[in-house]
């Protein structure tokens, strides 16, 4: 899947998001509300062929806990979405990347209210299992 068609694709689902392509790398930034009452976030896709896609929220600033944790982000602020395998290079961002951040958002305000994480299902919501998503953040 080529960055111009990922690109393209991208539009089609958020005509409002910019896309850039440059030295084979795509760029996306859009804003996203992954529902009625949540807040509305600016995000950036960055996703080269081969690749695993990144996925970064530029706006509003992630809030962590009192520790400095968040769930499910990587040491450098860019948010885990899916476990190993489960994306591969010849599916479509605006169809699995895009939802799947839109998601994470979801989750991370019930997270923000709740202090309990249940992105990952119910046979995740006990306190080991709690403690074991939350990453240093920063």
């Amino acid at each position: 899947m080529t960055p111009a068609l990922q690109a393209f694709a991208l539009r089609q689902v958020m005509p409002n998001g910019r896309a850039r392509i440059h030295s084979g790398t795509l760029t996306w930034v859009g804003q996203v509300q992954p529902g009625p009452e949540c807040s509305t976030y600016e995000l950036q896709i960055d996703h080269r062929p081969r690749r695993l896609p990144t996925v970064r929220v530029l706006a509003p600033a992630l809030k962590p806990n009192d520790q400095g944790l968040l769930p499910h982000v990587y040491s450098d602020g860019t948010l885990c979405l899916h476990d190993e395998g489960e994306w591969h290079s010849k599916m479509l961002l605006s169809q699995t990347i895009l939802p799947w951040a839109s998601e994470w958002l979801f989750y991370y305000e019930l997270w923000l209210a709740s202090d309990t994480w249940f992105g990952d299902g119910p046979e995740r919501l006990d306190p080991v299992s709690q403690s074991e998503i939350l990453h240093p953040y920063g």
